[in-house]
């Protein structure tokens, strides 16, 4: 339910992770470290909390705030009220509350259908959370995004959450937050087939000739469901009578297209090149030629026949549409004030190197090594940002879940927080966890990282 489809988040930057598994290996030796810079400490009291909770509970209702109390768990005490409100095309957006960490901002608010028949639990939008930092909003990267935490369907209220890793909050902590959506997609449908060449039908079917002159196939001929069925299915799909490959697509009336050019489906194929037949990749065609027929569209591959058929690698179909009346437009922001909880930075004097491994080896030497920039302590959580060092060429990369992290506190107390997240964009990257109780910064004596231990004064 009112999921995001992100298409203009920055994390398509960052590069490929399928390649990169696990670290299993950092180097050793003390490091020491001096403190950079320190926040002013914010003290949470037992009244300030509760007159906050009520101020909320009042604005949001009180079965919404205890949603978000929920969620936030022990986190609630260092949450700060976050009041904002927007609204268009009978949809409405309300700010409710908001935690900034040492990377990760999480900002909790309601999506309202006034009307009661626009929004359904299939619906997406292009909803993104945005962070000011320095006089400059930010899309950043990480986090765990958008997450519905409860639905109403009485009042068909929406109780959300959205996850947001940002820039160094250490040294540029955002003072506001944005949320904002361009459209919303009620009852969005996808689904897709890939069929390599064993799966793919070659039967000669019957075709006709259209009033301009376009071979289509005849419909019903060998009927095929996508992925996930729907209203969208194929037709019929083999060799017409021009001698080209056809995909013919049945749709039901009452849905909207979303693709290009109005269509509801789309499809592409890819052949080896029969001169290198082991390159790779191979040639993706874009010669599809799409003709509207009766029911739905015929698709024709030109270069997809009976003497390439050896070369094709995969024949991809898909759909995508509303079934719920189509995208609705409108203008949705909200921008509302945060406050960053109590963080503690502190940087290495002698520069320490993690290297990649892959099963205890490093495969590719030290071509992908992560030096060691910051690490930042707050109530909450851990974050150990890290660089590519002068003059290496590949950027650095690591696997956070991998990494061994303790924090010993002064009264010898250690703890072992959770992972929560991490982003490796550009040549830079950060790994993030989060203590199971919230803790006092200034009890943290030393942060361990694998064997390197780095002192806090």
């Amino acid at each position: 339910m009112f999921g995001t489809d992100y298409k203009r988040e920055m994390d398509t930057l960052e590069p490929s992770r399928a390649a990169m598994d696990r670290l299993e290996a950092l180097t050793k030796g003390e490091a020491e470290v001096k403190q950079v810079r320190r926040f002013g400490r914010r003290a949470v009291v037992a009244l300030a909390l509760c007159v906050a909770l009520a101020v909320s509970a009042v604005a949001a209702g009180s079965a919404v705030w205890q949603t978000i109390q929920d969620h936030l768990g022990n986190r609630a005490p260092y949450a700060s009220q976050a009041l904002g409100s927007c609204e268009d095309q009978g949809i409405r957006i309300e700010v409710q509350a908001a935690l900034a960490d040492t990377r990760v901002t999480r900002l909790y608010f309601t999506l309202q259908d006034l009307t009661g028949t626009t929004l359904d639990e299939d619906t997406v939008s292009d909803l993104i959370l945005s962070q000011e930092t320095d006089g400059q909003f930010d899309w950043g990267n990480g986090g765990k995004g958008l997450e519905v935490l409860d639905y109403d369907p009485e009042q068909h209220l929406a109780t959300l959450v959205y996850s947001r890793g940002t820039a160094d909050l250490a040294d540029a902590p955002p003072t506001q937050v944005r949320l904002e959506a361009s459209y919303f997609i009620p009852g969005h449908r996808q689904a897709r087939l890939a069929l390599d060449r064993e799966e793919l039908p070659t039967e000669d079917l019957e075709s006709t000739v259209t009033d301009t002159g376009a071979t289509v196939l005849l419909s019903g001929q060998n009927p095929m469901a996508l992925d996930q069925g729907g209203a969208v299915s194929i037709s019929s799909i083999g060799f017409a009578a021009d001698g080209r490959y056809h995909v013919r697509f049945v749709q039901d009336g009452n849905i909207v297209p979303l693709m290009d050019d109005g269509r509801s489906c789309y499809v592409e194929y890819y052949l080896y090149d029969p001169e290198d037949p082991d390159r790779w990749p191979q040639q993706s065609m874009g010669d599809v030629i799409c003709t509207a027929v009766e029911d739905g569209w015929d698709f024709c591959l030109p270069g997809l026949t009976p003497d390439t058929l050896k070369y094709l690698s995969l024949v991809h179909l898909s759909t995508e549409y509303s079934a719920a009346g189509g995208k609705i437009e409108g203008n949705w922001e909200v921008t509302v004030p945060v406050e960053v909880m109590d963080l503690h930075t502190a940087t290495p004097v002698e520069p320490i190197m993690f290297p990649y491994t892959l099963g205890g080896e490093m495969p590719f030497g030290r071509t992908w090594d992560a030096q060691l920039d910051q690490i930042t302590v707050s109530p909450l959580s851990v974050c150990a940002n890290f660089g590519t060092p002068d003059g290496q060429e590949y950027p650095c990369q690591l696997t956070g879940t991998e990494l061994s992290l303790s924090v010993t506190l002064a009264d010898g107390t250690i703890l072992t927080p959770v992972y929560y997240d991490e982003v490796w964009s550009q040549r830079a990257g950060w790994v993030m966890w989060e203590f199971e109780e919230p803790i006092d910064p200034e009890q943290v004596v030393s942060v361990t990282l694998n064997s390197e231990t780095l002192p806090i004064d």
